[in-house]
């Protein structure tokens, strides 16, 4: 007895925390927010948009020309000329690649950046539906924790009635030990619940990148509508907007013009120089000293034509394997698709089941048990099967939303839709 009286303590303190839980709620920060600071602060989010600005940056460095190169020579056996003995030679020169090579290269490097933007987008979408998933999950817990509170209470409301009835000898005193069993029980589940709130928030603070984060706020309730889902229009949306789906057509895109790219390779570079010759004196000539100065042309001659072709191979291979990824990439969306339009009328099926039908009719049955055991018409299990019923719908009802709310994320993520 003094061990169930310790367990009543406990869950008292349990409910005081719910109660001031609530009371926090009151001042809730709105789901968006939590979404924004991710987008700020996590790492692998920023890892994604530096590498799209890198590849940004680079484009103009794939269209620059190479660096000019500098020669210097110096004769250790001077020359005699004319004007003088030959001493030294400094030479520059400006390589350029045969014409149309430098723009293809600057569209290749622009497709990689729209192909790193896009991976960037596919990675805030996703977090986006990870913070709402993890979001969910914990209001969920905390549905369910306060909705067995609400059970306990009820039960020990229903102690208080046992034991009128024991002290009148209108019931046994296995109803009692009955009752105590099924407090402790509950007991134990709110210790569970309590448990599992641990690892959510740990997964929470991770996509925020904030150790600092104490607790996830989260309402009474979840604001929704339920609604139809054209499929046919949602197609349309992910063709059009999936980042996925966009990245791949730009990989495309860059690896046809690799394949033009590595065409002109067989088209030879061009160099252009000037070279100063540094000439000594030489007496009684009336053009003494004067240095020569030289203008250059050199030219690559690209006669590796076994080399040249494998390239041009080798970039139609990337190409073919591209638009087969393109290929696979619409497969496994159209496969999600399936699944989260399913997800999303299986969870509005059981909302409206729940909400209409099965939840008034648990209050109905449990409502007519209470009054059928104060007048000693059914056993205590009955009463208790009943409240277990009304709860269990409770919970599925909550689960159903959540479902719901996590088939509409994820939807976004589909269709390329920022939510907050």
């Amino acid at each position: 007895m003094n061990l169930f009286i310790r367990q009543q303590n406990h869950i008292k303190s349990l409910i005081i925390l719910m109660i001031s839980s609530t009371t926090l709620m009151a001042f809730q920060s709105d789901l968006g927010i939590y979404i924004q600071k991710a987008r700020e602060n996590n790492p692998s989010l920023k890892r994604a948009k530096t590498q799209w600005q890198s590849a940004e940056v680079n484009i103009a460095v794939a269209k620059g020309l190479a660096n000019p190169t500098v020669s210097v020579g110096y004769f250790l056996e001077s020359v005699e000329t004319a004007a003088g003995p030959q001493q030294y030679k400094i030479g520059l020169t400006q390589k350029f690649p045969f014409l149309g090579k430098r723009k293809l290269q600057g569209k290749i490097q622009a497709s990689k950046a729209e192909t790193s933007y896009f991976n960037y987008v596919f990675h805030q979408l996703k977090l986006d539906h990870e913070v709402r998933l993890t979001w969910y999950d914990y209001y969920y817990l905390a549905r369910v924790t306060e909705l067995t509170v609400q059970n306990f209470k009820l039960i020990q409301n229903w102690d208080g009635v046992i034991r009128s009835k024991y002290v009148t000898a209108r019931t046994g005193h296995p109803d009692l030990i009955k009752t105590q069993i099924e407090l402790i029980q509950l007991e134990d589940e709110l210790f569970t619940l309590e448990n599992k709130k641990i690892p959510i928030l740990e997964r929470f603070r991770t996509l925020l990148n904030d150790p600092s984060l104490i607790d996830i706020v989260v309402p009474d309730s979840l604001a929704f509508e339920l609604g139809q889902s054209d499929k046919s229009i949602i197609q349309g949306q992910i063709l059009k907007n999936n980042p996925n789906i966009l990245g791949v057509k730009a990989a495309i895109e860059m690896e046809r013009t690799k394949v033009k790219r590595s065409k002109l390779n067989r088209m030879p570079d061009l160099g252009l120089g000037v070279e100063l010759i540094g000439t000594g004196e030489k007496d009684g000539s009336s053009i003494s000293g004067k240095d020569p100065l030289v203008a250059k042309l050199s030219m690559d001659i690209p006669i590796w034509f076994r080399k040249t072709n494998s390239e041009i191979t080798s970039a139609n291979y990337t190409l073919t394997g591209a638009e087969a990824r393109a290929e696979s990439i619409q497969n496994e969306l159209r496969s999600e698709l399936e699944m989260v339009l399913f997800d999303l009328d299986e969870s509005s099926r059981q909302i409206r089941l729940y909400k209409d039908i099965l939840i008034p009719k648990g209050l109905e049955s449990l409502s007519a048990s209470e009054i059928a055991y104060r007048g000693d018409k059914i056993g205590f299990i009955s009463l208790v099967d009943a409240q277990r019923r009304l709860l269990q719908f409770q919970m599925k009802y909550e689960k159903a939303v959540v479902d719901y709310l996590k088939a509409k994320s994820k939807l976004s993520v589909l269709t390329g839709e920022k939510q907050s």
